[in-house]
């Protein structure tokens, strides 16, 4: 009797230790990593479009701007938008375009070449998107800034870029090299502070 006992005893300790086992396979099963720059779109990619609009003159801002990157030998010009824009999302899987009669477009290059070097010009462009109000801009740019950063920041490519958000207009500076990125940080923290109160302008 004592041995039937110990064997069921036995039979017992084995089953519960496979399935133990079998439990902390399933817990272990790998996730499904983010999606990379090089997988989208794909044939589950959705899209989402945002619509900008052209309503007020917001000149004053550029204007300064301008004149900032002259005084530091900088050219300073409006290009020819492309159209619209579109930014990947690896997260959700998304891409998302940016339309609309409210896209402006600007190149500045510097005149002078970067130091430490005999003819690498520091350039950078800025892409501005405006909207009909602060909320609605506010809205667009986490989105945006969700969809730039995802993946590590490398779903739309690995060149530096900065996305901002000045009052219902949305930023966008991007630049070619690494060495350059000192310059979209700098005036795009001056474009994300301009007229803000108590903030000093560099």
């Amino acid at each position: 009797m004592k041995k039937y006992f110990k064997l069921i005893l036995l039979l017992f300790i084995v089953t519960a230790c496979k399935d133990s086992v079998n439990n902390n396979v399933i817990a272990h099963t790998p996730v499904e990593e983010n999606l990379s720059f090089e997988d989208m779109p794909n044939e589950n990619t959705t899209y989402d479009t945002i619509y900008t609009v052209n309503t007020t003159n917001n000149n004053l801002l550029i204007k300064e701007l301008k004149a900032k990157l002259k005084a530091a030998h900088f050219t300073f010009e409006e290009t020819k938008s492309a159209g619209g824009y579109s930014y990947n999302n690896c997260e959700e899987n998304k891409v998302i375009f940016v339309k609309g009669d409210g896209v402006r477009s600007y190149f500045a290059r510097s005149k002078k070449p970067e130091k430490g070097t005999k003819d690498f010009y520091p350039d950078f462009t800025i892409s501005v998107y405006e909207f009909a109000s602060n909320k609605i801009a506010q809205q667009n740019f986490e989105i945006l800034e969700k969809a730039l950063h995802s993946a590590g920041r490398f779903c739309n490519g690995k060149s530096p870029e900065k996305i901002i958000i000045n009052g219902n207009e949305v930023f966008h500076l991007g630049t070619r090299a690494e060495m350059f990125r000192t310059y979209t940080e700098k005036y795009g923290n001056f474009i994300k502070n301009f007229n803000k109160p108590n903030t000093p302008q560099h």
